[in-house]
C-alpha cells in the first residue's frame, strides 16, 4: 500500500469546499497528493501496478520541487488552479481500489520521514508507515500455537473468552470490529459434534456456518425450539400434521378467521377487524417475557376507546386465538404458525435445548427475541453470543443476564475515521445502552460526500432505501431516466411480489399477498394509512397514469434482465452483514424523529440510519443535511 503525504481530515475538508488557505501554506508533497487523488480516477481505468504509481507520485513531487526553484510559490499557484472538488471527490473514492491510502491523523508524519535530504520522495516510507497503523497485529496466543492476525480490542476478547471457555460470553461489537473473525477464532478450541450454531435467519445461519466450518450443527431458532416442542409430544401436543401452516406462503385472510373462530363484533369493531388485533396481539405478546396476553399487548390506541367490558371480550377472544394457534380444536383451522409463536410457546415452560450440546454459539445476537433468550439463558450449555444492539432493526434488542461476561469492541476495520462524526451521533441518539465511542481504524479512507435533491448517482454504488415503497419509487426514477440496475439477491422476489400487489389492488381491488401490505383490503385504505409517505405519493401518481402490470414488467426486462448496471438497490434488511465499496442513503431513510413517539421505534429509525451508513468501505453518500438532521434529532 502506498501511503500519500496528506492526512485523511484534511483530504475529507478540501473534497467539502473548505480550507481556501490550503494553497498558499502547503508543501510540495501534500500539493503532489492532491493532483495524484485528481487524476486516481484514470489510473483505476489503467490498472496501472503499484511500483509505476508509486514513480509516478515521486516524479510529480520533483516536477513541483523544480517548479518551485525556478518561481517560488509555482507549483502552488499551479495546483490551486487546477483543484477540483469533483475530480477530488471522485479521486477520494477510488483510492482503496488502488491500494493507496492517506496520513492517519492519530499517527502524524513529519516530512523528514518521507522525504531524503535532497527533499525527494523516499520509496521505503509507506511500507514502514503500514506496521505503525495497521489495526491489525500479529499477537502469539498458545492455546494456538500460532500468531493471529487481531486487533488489540479483538486480542483483549479472545483473552477473556480463553480465560474460561466452558462459561457463557458476550461480545458487543460496532459494525465492522471482526466479530465474525472471532467466531472462526471460539470455533477452533470447540468440540464441533457437540457445538450448535445458532441464528435468526437461514442467511444468517449460512454467513455463520461458513465462519466456523460446515461439519457444526447449525439451526435457526425456530428449528431449535420445533425440535424441543415434536421430541415432547404430550407434554405440549404441539406435533401437527399440517406442516403447510408453517411456510411463509401460507396467509389466510381475516374474514377466514372470522368464520374459522366465530368471532363476534365488539363495541365499535366489526369481527374482521377483531381478527386484525388478535393476530397483532398475539404478535406484540410473542416478543415479550409476559407469561399471558393482557392489555398492554393490544395495539396503541385500541384500549382507550373501549370501555372495561369490552377489553375484558377482546383479551378473551385473542386468548382463544392464541389457543387455536397451538393447538387446534378443529381440523379446518388452520392458522399460520410463525417461528416466534414455537419459540414463545416453549418459552412458557421449563424446557431447555437439546443437552446433547456443550456449547451454542449465536451470531446476530441482537436479533434474539426475548423469549428465545429467557431460553438460552435458562439451557445448561455455555451460550457464546456475538451482538451489535444497534443492528437491531425491530426496536430494541433484549439484553443478556448481568451475570454472563461481556466485552465491548469499539474499533471498526471496516470504516475510516472520516464518518465517525456520522456515526457517533446516531449512536448517541439511539435508546438503546451502548453508548461508547465509535472507533473508524480502517487501512482506507471511508470519503463522505453529499447530495442535493432527487439525485440519481452516476457513481457505481449502492442505493439503501428505507422500505418496499421507497424501493419502488427508485424503481421508477431508474427506469424513467434510462437508467441500468440491479436489486440485491433477497429482494428481488419479495419486490416483484410487491411491485404486482401495488398495480392490482389500485386497478382492480385485489388483496395483496406481500407481508407489508396485506391488511390492506383497498386501495383507499392503504393511501389512509401511507399519509406523508413521499415515495407512496410517487407511486400513486405513477399509477394514476395509467401505469400497468405490462409497462412494469418492460421496465424489469430492459433495465434489470441485463445483469448490468452501476447501481443496486437494497433496504437496510437486505444489507445486513454485508458491506459495500460505495453506499448512497436514500432521501426517505430520514423522517422526523418526532413521529417515533416511543422507545422501540425511536430505536428502529436510528438502528436503520445505523446500520445502511456502516455498510461502507471506501465512500458514503448521505443527503445534505444529514449532519443537522442528526442533531435535530438528538436534541
Amino acid at each position: 500500500m502506498i501511503f500519500l503525504p496528506l492526512y485523511r481530515t484534511v483530504a475529507q475538508r478540501l473534497s467539502e469546499g473548505e480550507l481556501p488557505e490550503f494553497f498558499n501554506s502547503a508543501t510540495v508533497p501534500q500539493l503532489a497528493a492532491v493532483l495524484f487523488i485528481q487524476n486516481a480516477d484514470k489510473l483505476a481505468q489503467q490498472q496501472a501496478p503499484l511500483a509505476s504509481m508509486q514513480r509516478q507520485f515521486a516524479q510529480i513531487i520533483s516536477a513541483g520541487n523544480q517548479a518551485n526553484q525556478q518561481l517560488p510559490k509555482a507549483f502552488q499557484q499551479l495546483v490551486g488552479e487546477r483543484f477540483s472538488i469533483e475530480q477530488l471527490s471522485a479521486g477520494l473514492s477510488q483510492l482503496a481500489g488502488l491500494k493507496i491510502s492517506l496520513l492517519d491523523d492519530e499517527h502524524p508524519a513529519a516530512e523528514e520521514r518521507y522525504l531524503d535530504a535532497e527533499g525527494e520522495w523516499l520509496f521505503t516510507f509507506s511500507s514502514e508507515y503500514q506496521k505503525e497503523v495497521m489495526p491489525l497485529q500479529k499477537v502469539y496466543f498458545a492455546e494456538y500455537q500460532a500468531e493471529l492476525s487481531v486487533t488489540d480490542p479483538q486480542s483483549r476478547a479472545l483473552r477473556e473468552f480463553l480465560a474460561a471457555p466452558d462459561e457463557s460470553f458476550n461480545v458487543q461489537g460496532y459494525a465492522g470490529s471482526g466479530k465474525t473473525h472471532l467466531i472462526s477464532r471460539f470455533t477452533q478450541l470447540l468440540e464441533p459434534q457437540r457445538t450448535l450454531l445458532l441464528a435468526q435467519t437461514f442467511g444468517q445461519l449460512q454467513a455463520l456456518k461458513s465462519r466456523a466450518g460446515e461439519h457444526f450443527p447449525a439451526m435457526t431458532f425456530g428449528q431449535a425450539v420445533a425440535q424441543v416442542l415434536d421430541n415432547n409430544l404430550l407434554a405440549n401436543s404441539w406435533r401437527l400434521k399440517d406442516k403447510s401452516r408453517a411456510q411463509q406462503t401460507w396467509q389466510v385472510s381475516h374474514a377466514q378467521v372470522v368464520q374459522w373462530l366465530n368471532l363476534p363484533a365488539i363495541a365499535y369493531l366489526s369481527a374482521e377487524q377483531v381478527a386484525s388485533i388478535c393476530v397483532r396481539t398475539v404478535a406484540s405478546f410473542c416478543n415479550t417475557n409476559a407469561d399471558s396476553i393482557d392489555v398492554v399487548h393490544l395495539p396503541a390506541g385500541i384500549a382507550s376507546n373501549l370501555v372495561p367490558v369490552d377489553i375484558a371480550v377482546l383479551l378473551e377472544t385473542v386468548r382463544r386465538y392464541w389457543s387455536e394457534l397451538v393447538q387446534p380444536s378443529e381440523p379446518q383451522i388452520r392458522l399460520p404458525i410463525r417461528g416466534y409463536h414455537r419459540i414463545k410457546l416453549m418459552s412458557l415452560t421449563d424446557e431447555v435445548l437439546d443437552t446433547q450440546y456443550s456449547h451454542i454459539i449465536v451470531d446476530e445476537g441482537h436479533d434474539i427475541p426475548t423469549p428465545m433468550l429467557q431460553i438460552l439463558d435458562r439451557s445448561p450449555q455455555a451460550v457464546i453470543t456475538l451482538s451489535d444492539e444497534l443492528q437491531n432493526l425491530n426496536g430494541m434488542a433484549a439484553a443478556r443476564n448481568h451475570v454472563i461476561r461481556q466485552r465491548n469492541i469499539t474499533q471498526s476495520v471496516r470504516l475510516g475515521k472520516q464518518v465517525e462524526h456520522v456515526i457517533n451521533p446516531l449512536i448517541q441518539a439511539h435508546p438503546g445502552a451502548t453508548k461508547e465511542l465509535f472507533a473508524g481504524r480502517a487501512d482506507q479512507c471511508t470519503h463522505l460526500q453529499h447530495y442535493s435533491g432527487w439525485h440519481i448517482p452516476q457513481q457505481a454504488t449502492t442505493v439503501i432505501v428505507a422500505d418496499e415503497f421507497d424501493l419502488f419509487a427508485w424503481f421508477q426514477r431508474l427506469t424513467h431516466a434510462g437508467v441500468s440496475f440491479k436489486l440485491a439477491r433477497s429482494t428481488f422476489k419479495d419486490f416483484m411480489v410487491f411491485a404486482q400487489d401495488c398495480i392490482e389492488l389500485y386497478q382492480q381491488g385485489i388483496r395483496p399477498r406481500h407481508g407489508l401490505i396485506f391488511r390492506y383490503a383497498s386501495w383507499d385504505a392503504l393511501t389512509a394509512a401511507m399519509s406523508g409517505n413521499p415515495s407512496f405519493d410517487a407511486i400513486a401518481r405513477m399509477l394514476e397514469k395509467g401505469y400497468t402490470l405490462a409497462d412494469f414488467q418492460t421496465a424489469v426486462d430492459r433495465h434489470m434482465r441485463k445483469g448490468g448496471g452501476k447501481i443496486i438497490l437494497a433496504r437496510v434488511s437486505d444489507s445486513k452483514n454485508m458491506e459495500f465499496s460505495s453506499v448512497y442513503l436514500s432521501r426517505d431513510l430520514l423522517v422526523k424523529p418526532s413521529s417515533h413517539d416511543n422507545q422501540d421505534s425511536r430505536a428502529r429509525l436510528f438502528s436503520s440510519l445505523y446500520t445502511a451508513c456502516t455498510r461502507a468501505q471506501h465512500e458514503l453518500i448521505v443527503p445534505d443535511g444529514f449532519s443537522d438532521w442528526i442533531a435535530d434529532a438528538v436534541k
